[in-house]
């Protein structure tokens, strides 16, 4: 049998769970999860100077802590050649499993390579440090979509174990706590869910945090009983026209109120079919038409999905799986998100509308991790496919989401047109909602070419638009560009002011879109370089906590930037690590300067 290798929390290698031999050396532990961890096939050079560049012979001791791996794995054939990979046919590891959504909850939470520290490395530290990063935030989004997903399917037992784990990792997350109160009420355990919520607030008071309404709420937020009555499937479908028809004329509680009933009523009826539409409708609606209830409305959406999957209904799994990947991109779940638009993909079959919807969000979820050029292609082939299918709303969401990579990817002009187009399409639908974010991007543009005068206008327009939608981060977008455009007119104070009103505005909600949220730090970094340097560190450790905690390379790469052009110089390296693979011209330059 295939040994079973554990990377995460104190590394060791098993066979059928009974503990084996570990390989004899640190490094060695170190060079099998650099290769095992790389996006592709790595060289022994390239492995003799980050771990053994102190060595005598740092090539001989590459091969033996290969055949010091060999022995301990008991594979004679493993990692031989050059350059070395591993594939998972060959061997298990816990952090692939991690990876590809299949490790068990209790087996998640550890840190890679624990216990071992290794000196006079800085390259592989610097590699070390991100990629205990990167597998931290995985194992947050993986334990959090293990306890939906038995949340959803009635296994309330296990999907408290899974929160509660959640729960423990990062006990500042506020969605990880609303996540563990929901199982807990639901479980019957409303007394120890007060409870938590008591130490949550105590906790929360100490770091100078305020709990959502959302996670107070979610401590005595327990269904409701269905009522008893017959006919409970018609109620149901009559309900869900009516709570969908108040959505669409805006009435946003009274839509809401009536989608609930509908679940009651549908869940009473036993049907998986309705009860899949109808959840779906109420999940899709707490996303987009209540601020603060995405979690909420993740759990709806796991259930829509649970009862699509029982109903055969192949489109509503796609189109749930559809939100609930939006719901994890905009809470910078980006490896989560990808796992669910894989998902919906394979499920969506020809349907062209939820084509364009998924490559949109892969689009979106690509961008937000700094691959502009991959994110471009994808929602391209999003706005065209809307456009084929008469998807206009679509269409002018993916041209403006196209906007920002290309801006961000340095393509001016070409970013500036698919704003106008995304606004053209966006007025001719009269949807509103949606406007400020390509009139920002449209503003963003028109500056980068100097047309400051125009570039005011449109930030303006945005500005009031979003404001009278109460939009916290189209407002968080809108006053982050004025903050910039009053500091290029001279007015610096102004624009600190406009920028801290901006972060403001954007985090005012515990569901607001975590990229913008950095945008608009990242921005306050590049103001305060110029006018206040005393500032930049603590901002840039702002910004790398947040970019840590969200997944967002890119700003990641940012922040180190900022912290090594302070003063510390230790950051350069770990700069150009983070920067692998961002597409942003800018951010490049700076890394490279560094060196």
């Amino acid at each position: 049998m295939t040994r079973r290798v554990r990377l995460l929390g104190s590394p060791r290698v098993e066979d059928e769970r009974q503990p084996c031999p570990p390989p004899r050396g640190l490094k060695s532990w170190a060079l099998l999860a650099r290769v095992a961890l790389s996006k592709s096939a790595i060289g022994r050079r390239e492995l003799a100077g980050e771990l053994f560049g102190e060595a005598d012979d740092p090539l001989g001791a590459v091969r033996w802590s290969l055949a010091d791996l060999r022995r301990s794995l008991g594979g004679p054939g493993l990692l031989r050649g050059d350059p070395l990979r591993l594939t998972p046919g060959e061997l298990w590891l816990d952090v692939w499993a991690l990876e590809q959504g299949t490790l068990p909850a209790e087996d998640i939470g550890g840190d890679l390579l624990s216990g071992v520290e290794l000196r006079n490395c800085p390259a592989f530290d610097a590699w070390l440090l991100l990629a205990r990063m990167h597998l931290q935030a995985r194992s947050r989004q993986e334990l959090r979509r293990q306890a939906l997903s038995l949340l959803a399917a009635g296994d309330i037992g296990a999907a408290t174990a899974a929160a509660g784990r959640g729960s423990r990792m990062d006990p500042l997350d506020d969605g990880a706590q609303e996540l563990f109160l929901r199982c807990l009420v639901v479980d019957g355990r409303s007394s120890l869910a007060s409870d938590h919520l008591a130490a949550c607030e105590t906790l929360f008071a100490r770091e100078g945090l305020v709990p959502s309404s959302a996670l107070r709420s979610a401590a005595r937020d327990a269904a409701l009983p269905p009522r008893p009555g017959v006919r409970a499937g018609a109620v149901a479908s009559s309900l869900l026209q009516a709570g969908t028809a108040a959505l669409r004329a805006g009435a946003v509680d009274a839509g809401i109120e009536t989608l609930r009933r509908a679940a009651q009523e549908a869940e009473r009826a036993a049907d998986a079919a309705t009860n899949a539409e109808v959840l779906r409708a109420l999940g899709s609606a707490l996303v987009h038409a209540v601020r603060g209830a995405d979690r909420e409305g993740a759990v709806v959406l796991h259930r829509s999905l649970i009862a699509a999957r029982a109903a055969g209904l192949v489109a509503v799994e796609a189109d749930a799986l559809r939100e609930l990947a939006f719901v994890d991109i905009q809470a910078g779940r980006h490896a989560s998100a990808e796992q669910a638009l894989c998902e919906a993909s394979h499920q969506a079959g020809d349907e062209p509308s939820l084509r364009a919807g998924i490559l949109g969000l892969r689009g979106m979820n690509a961008a937000d991790r700094g691959r502009h050029t991959e994110a471009a292609q994808l929602l391209v082939d999003s706005a065209e496919t809307a456009r084929t299918a008469g998807d206009a709303h679509q269409q002018a969401w993916s041209l403006g989401v196209l906007a920002r990579s290309l801006l961000l990817a340095g393509n001016v002009a070409a970013a500036r047109a698919a704003a106008e187009e995304s606004i053209t399409v966006a007025r001719r639908e009269r949807w509103n909602a949606f406007l400020p974010w390509p009139q920002v991007l449209r503003a963003q543009s028109l500056a980068e070419t100097g047309s400051w005068e125009e570039a005011g206008d449109d930030a303006e327009h945005a500005f009031a638009l979003a404001c009278e939608l109460g939009d916290p981060c189209w407002e968080g977008m809108a006053a982050r560009m004025l903050g910039l455009l009053a500091v290029r007119a001279g007015d610096a104070s102004g624009g600190e002011e406009w920028l801290t009103d901006a972060r403001r505005r954007c985090d005012r909600m515990p569901d607001r879109y975590v990229w913008v949220s950095a945008y608009i730090g990242l921005a306050q970094l590049e103001v305060a370089a110029r006018r206040r340097p005393a500032l930049v560190r603590p901002l840039a450790t702002r910004l790398y906590r947040h970019a840590i905690n969200c997944d967002l390379p890119e700003f990641l790469a940012w922040a180190l930037v900022f912290q090594a052009e302070s003063g510390d110089t230790t950051k350069s390296r770990l700069a150009l690590r983070a920067a692998e693979g961002i597409v942003n011209p800018t951010l490049q330059t700076r890394v490279h300067a560094l060196l």
